[in-house]
């Protein structure tokens, strides 16, 4: 009697299934398309930090060992008697016995995995030593109420799993009790117990629809240890219950024993490597053996599983004083109006530095967050979008980033018909100095009569500004000459325009401070309550379109900053130099060591490579960084010669040789075959346009080495940042986040806003007993 065995969650890791994927092409190629991402690029580059979360894990073992069994059964060409996969591979095991198809079940462990991803505050820990029944005596006698048994992988090798304090706190416990070792894992959730039911019971409907048929071959079922039954809804109901059922591993290999089944007939089938699961079935049978006749009697009539127990009352409403608490900070109707759990949005950082993986962690954890896509292809920012929405639950919050271009306005133009296309339905407008045709068109496309005198905006605009005037055109209607010169383009229909007269071009208004990358390097005391009565009058002109919200972004990165900005009013607080050092954001782990190395004063203000002819600029680090002079010393060049050939000969060698490591011709060459016909022309006729663009080549370089990591260009990175994250970095000096590989934007959000709460608690305690 064969049995084949499928490793679950622990198993990942980079390079599996290198072999497989073009061994069977159309089965990754359908992978990809449900997922919305390349399954082979994931696996075979990761990195390991993406790789190992749970809403990538999952699926991830599910192909690979799906794949895996194909290319075994080929091999052997005769299926096993019985399947058994460990926890989210006993999908896999119904796959391979025909319950559901190879695609369906990928959507399940997918849906599954986003869900189980989302849990926090769960931890998870090995205990070796010790059998079910003294970990279970364990938890009862020292009233354990947040830890349960989780895996039972063998007779002594048991898992627990609960709150994380609750988890960690354990441990002299069990060691007192003779285990003999006590591991916590590197886990976020709390899985297989009843804190799990929050994704059990949005998991139940996903999974209804999905058509399951009886198997062709006995799959062990996690939960009850015996064979599923032939009836597909039995089936669908005991994948319910294993999210947040223990798995129980030891008595599914204590029934093969009981069946015949030896060590040398099981084959454990996935990634290619040391063995995960099979050792467990010696362990098993050197430390308890088959089932008796007995306990195996019960296969005929296997138990239904209990009804998970409840797990305890919730902890009391996080408070640390009079009134305080986090989910009294901010404005609830920002919550609602964007569908998120907290009024903290992580803002766009060009380049798709916000990347993909930073608005998927945000929007998992009830956040919202923008994608960056200044520098981006429309392309590029397309793909994002698909990879977004695949792995993010349905009807999750995010937005994408518009950037202003003022000389090149078809590049708004295209972000626009990019986010209608795409139906994405938040925008964050960034470095626009006044409404444009752009925006009034993706403004208008989302808006819909809803009767009574109300309009309602479907496509909603979050614009960031630094000035009160610009502030107060995105608090007003479209602007007339625009409304009136799309209709006669035939853009925007008659109705569209009517429509448009009745709501303000922003649904919310942040407000940016001294910031990293582009800035006014305002003070937000002065600015944030000047925008506020802009909004408050804008309110009143709009009084049935519904609240208009104000958010406060640039200098955020501490508690204060935070409890600063909610005490001048804001609804919403907005961060971005903090999240550039974490493990989410796309750009080089050398220039997140130089972050984290980072203090307040380590920031100068530099030209900005897209506008430097305009004066603007841009904060850069500038600690141990020869961007911030070199950029000042081009943009001088420029203002004080016509023309490349003005400059001193021995200067232009530096510039070349130092700075750009090409020649001026080099690099003039490369332009005429990329610039558009227009700009092109306009090099050829205009000397000074001719600098402006080989000097900018160097600001576009250096962002790139920058992003790359190119470290034989080190001193040139240029790296957009503000002073918040200095600041953030001497708040989490000597804690668990000083090292920034252990930092996550959702992780920072949600421990800033608990330290808020706390610290004006304080404060406000202190008030009143003053």
């Amino acid at each position: 009697m064969k049995a084949w065995i499928f490793p679950g969650q622990g198993a990942q890791r980079i390079g599996m299934g290198e072999a497989l994927f073009a061994a069977f092409p159309d089965q990754t190629a359908a992978a990809d398309a449900v997922l919305g991402f390349s399954i082979a690029d994931l696996c075979l580059a990761g990195p390991m930090e993406r790789l190992t979360e749970t809403a990538n894990t999952q699926p991830a073992l599910y192909v690979v060992n799906a794949l895996a069994y194909l290319r075994q059964l080929n091999e052997v060409g005769t299926p096993p008697d019985v399947l058994m996969g460990h926890s989210v591979s006993e999908y896999v095991a119904l796959f391979a016995a025909g319950v559901v198809g190879f695609e369906d079940g990928l959507r399940l462990v997918a849906r599954r995995g986003a869900l189980m991803g989302e849990a926090r505050g769960g931890g998870m820990a090995a205990v070796l030593g010790l059998d079910a029944a003294q970990v279970e005596e364990v938890i009862q006698r020292h009233g354990l109420t947040d830890v349960f048994a989780a895996n039972y992988n063998t007779p002594r090798q048991i898992v627990v799993s609960g709150r994380r304090a609750a988890v960690e706190a354990a441990e002299p416990l069990f060691l007192e009790a003779g285990a003999s070792h006590y591991r916590v894992l590197t886990v976020g959730g709390a899985f297989h117990t009843p804190f799990m039911q929050p994704a059990r019971d949005a998991f139940a409907p996903f999974i209804a629809d999905v058509p399951l048929a009886p198997p062709r071959i006995p799959v062990l079922s996690n939960v009850t240890a015996r064979p599923h039954a032939d009836d597909p809804e039995s089936i669908r109901a005991r994948m319910i219950d294993q999210i947040t059922a223990p798995v129980r591993w030891s008595d599914s290999i204590r029934y093969l024993l009981a069946k015949g089944v030896t060590f040398a007939d099981v084959t454990e089938i996935g990634p290619d490597g040391p063995p995960v699961v099979k050792p467990m079935v010696k362990r098993t049978e050197l430390e308890a053996g088959a089932l008796s006749a007995d306990e195996l009697a019960r296969e005929d009539a296997p138990p239904a599983p209990v009804e998970p127990p409840k797990p305890p009352e919730p902890a009391p409403v996080r408070s640390a004083g009079p009134g305080v608490s986090v989910e009294r900070l901010g404005s609830r109707a920002f919550r609602e109006a964007f569908g998120v759990r907290h009024p903290y949005v992580s803002g766009a950082m060009y380049r798709g530095i916000a990347s993909v993986d930073v608005v998927v962690r945000m929007a998992r954890a009830g956040m919202l967050s923008f994608f960056g896509t200044g520098g981006l292809s429309i392309d590029q920012v397309r793909a994002a979008i698909t990879a977004i929405r695949a792995a993010i639950p349905a009807g999750a919050a995010f937005g994408v980033n518009v950037l202003a271009h003022v000389n090149r306005p078809q590049l708004e133009e295209d972000m626009v018909d990019l986010l209608l296309e795409q139906g994405v339905r938040v925008a964050e407008a960034s470095a626009f100095m006044e409404v444009t045709p752009a925006l009034v068109r993706y403004r208008a496309r989302g808006l819909v009569d809803a009767g009574g005198g109300r309009v309602e905006a479907r496509n909603r605009i979050m614009a960031k500004v630094s000035r009160p005037d610009v502030a107060a055109q995105f608090l007003s209607p479209a602007p007339e000459r625009v409304v009136e010169r799309l209709v006669a383009q035939g853009t925007l229909s008659a109705d569209e325009a009517a429509l448009l007269r009745h709501v303000p071009m922003a649904d919310a208004i942040t407000v940016e401070a001294d910031s990293g990358g582009h800035t006014d390097q305002r003070m937000p005391f002065a600015l944030v309550p000047a925008v506020l009565r802009e909004r408050d009058r804008a309110q009143a002109r709009f009084p049935r379109f519904g609240p208009l919200h104000l958010g406060a972004g640039g200098g955020i990165g501490t508690p204060e900053a935070v409890a600063a900005a909610f005490m001048l009013g804001a609804d919403y607080v907005l961060t971005g130099s903090i999240n550039q050092c974490t493990v989410e954001a796309a750009t080089s782990d050398a220039v997140k060591d130089m972050l984290a190395g980072m203090n307040v004063h380590d920031t100068a203000y530099a030209p900005s490579g897209a506008m430097f002819e305009l004066g603007s600029r841009v904060q850069v680090l500038k600690k141990g960084l020869f961007f911030p002079s070199r950029a000042e010393k081009l943009v001088s060049l420029y203002h004080r010669h016509e023309r490349l050939e003005d400059i001193e000969p021995a200067l232009s060698r530096q510039i070349q040789d130092k700075y750009l490591r090409r020649s001026f011709a080099d690099i003039l060459s490369d332009l005429k075959d990329s610039l558009p016909a227009d700009e092109a022309e306009r090099a050829e006729r205009m000397p000074k346009h001719r600098m402006a663009l080989v000097f900018r080549r160097y600001f576009q370089d250096t962002s790139h080495w920058a992003i790359t990591g190119d470290l034989a260009r080190r001193v040139d990175f240029q790296v957009h940042c503000g002073p918040a994250l200095g600041a953030f970095n001497q708040w989490v000096a000597g804690t668990d986040l000083e090292d920034w590989k252990a930092r996550h934007v959702d992780g920072i959000a949600e421990r800033l806003l608990d330290e808020t709460a706390a610290l004006l608690g304080r404060r406000f305690s202190a008030l009143v007993g003053a």
